[in-house]
């Protein structure tokens, strides 16, 4: 089945829910919420759907550094959707929409998570540190060539 990728400029119920199903395990409800971020008004969302059922989302946050204007946070796929393609679409559509800014983006990246983005011309910037309660991470950029 083919995924449809849909803009949003507020954060939907369902893309809550696929949060904190895939991005806060063990942690407590309303942590899926990113306070200041979820209600900036430059905060855009962008979620995959197959057949109306969310499948993935990401969250592109104004939060500028060298090179990089945005950034990625509560990257998601659903578990029984991976290895589709999804994410990498998701990212790439982010790419596509702030080249037009010439701008890049940064993320903390699961390590898991990793080599999706190097896939899509992500670079390692940091050494690994925890996030607390969430698990290791690397920094990495993608920045407009």
């Amino acid at each position: 089945m083919k995924h449809v990728l849909k803009w949003s400029e507020k954060v939907e119920l369902d893309h809550l829910e696929l949060r904190f199903k895939v991005l806060r395990i063990g942690m407590p409800r309303g942590s899926e919420h990113y306070p200041g971020v979820d209600d900036d008004v430059n905060t855009r969302f962008l979620c995959a759907y197959i057949n109306e059922k969310i499948v993935g989302c990401a969250t592109l946050q104004l939060d500028p550094r060298e090179g990089c204007k945005y950034r990625i946070r509560g990257m998601a796929v659903d578990s029984e959707f991976r290895n589709r393609g999804i994410g990498s679409d998701i990212v790439k559509k982010l790419q596509n929409e702030v080249k037009k800014e010439n701008t890049g983006i940064w993320c903390n990246a699961r390590i898991k998570a990793v080599p999706m983005y190097a896939r899509c011309g992500f670079k390692i910037v940091s050494e690994i540190f925890e996030i607390e309660g969430i698990g290791p991470h690397h920094d990495m950029e993608w920045k407009v060539e």
